[in-house]
């Protein structure tokens, strides 16, 4: 499901902004910058580090798209699975990268037999009190279209 979004988001981008470039953060304790084919064929395995994502991508930002160029725009999509002691982390990365971003949003993928409330990281992200933080949460793929909406919403001319 996340990677169909990222697909869709991309795609999306692409047709409407000539010059759009898109970063792909692939991540599980340690984060990097990898191309969209690796993005889209990698998966991860072992543990989990959220907190390292964000900071590969708050760096990159601050590196070669300053907020004072640039409209960055960050989308991260997770299970929600993340080391709880980096939830904390996390907070503080994505409290940042506000600074530096037009948006952010987070989208948790949670299977139809998990809990409602979603993961300790999502409770954690959704304590952060910002008008450009947004989250969803995509339990099927029919949820895609809603992600959408929700982080593109804006942009596609319809509400979030």
């Amino acid at each position: 499901i996340a990677k169909a979004v990222c697909f869709w988001m991309v795609r999306f981008l692409r047709l409407k902004y000539q010059s759009v470039e898109v970063v792909f953060i692939a991540h599980d304790t340690e984060a990097e910058i990898v191309s969209e084919q690796d993005f889209f064929g990698k998966s991860e395995g072992g543990g989990t580090r959220c907190s390292s994502a964000y900071i590969v991508a708050l760096r990159h930002m601050s590196q070669y798209y300053p907020s004072s160029l640039f409209n960055n725009y960050l989308w991260h999509f997770s299970d929600g699975d993340n080391e709880y002691a980096d939830n904390a982390v996390c907070k503080k990365q994505i409290e940042d990268l506000l600074c530096e971003c037009t948006m952010v949003g987070y989208g948790e993928i949670k299977w139809e037999n998990a809990t409602l409330e979603g993961s300790t990281l999502l409770k954690t992200i959704k304590e952060i009190s910002h008008p450009h933080l947004l989250t969803t949460v995509l339990r099927t793929k029919e949820d895609i279209h809603a992600a959408l909406k929700a982080f593109l919403g804006a942009e596609i001319g319809v509400g979030g």
